[in-house]
């Protein structure tokens, strides 16, 4: 754990190498000395169909981070601040960047291991 889910407006692609974002965000995950390293799972989701305000070339990117409970609010902050610190070079054009953390309910959390 965690889950660090990106979802970003297609035109980015043309813009900014997304697989670097990616990298990015999880070695901001790593970084943040939150959670251990061989557990953090990052991917990204291409929006093609999306609004941003009243702007036709608004873009954004959404970033959400689902961890299992037991986590303060100043280390939560602490988890997008680390991932802002190194995604904001990249991401100077980008209209809107938002990041959430989600706790799980453990309850509610299955995972298998296989191999």
């Amino acid at each position: 754990m965690p889950h660090c889910i990106l979802e970003y407006s297609a035109p980015l692609a043309e813009q900014i190498a997304i697989d670097t974002l990616v990298d990015l965000v999880h070695r901001g995950a790593i970084e943040s000395d939150l959670f251990e390293p061989a557990s953090i799972k990052s991917r990204a989701y291409c929006a093609e169909h999306y609004c941003v305000g009243e702007a036709n070339d608004a873009n954004f990117i959404h970033i959400s981070f689902k961890i299992m409970p037991g986590r303060t609010s100043e280390q939560k902050l602490h988890l997008m601040q680390c991932v802002d610190r190194l995604i904001a070079p990249l991401c100077d054009t980008v209209s809107s960047i938002t990041m959430e953390v989600l706790d799980i309910e453990r309850e509610h959390y299955f995972k298998r291991l296989n191999g």
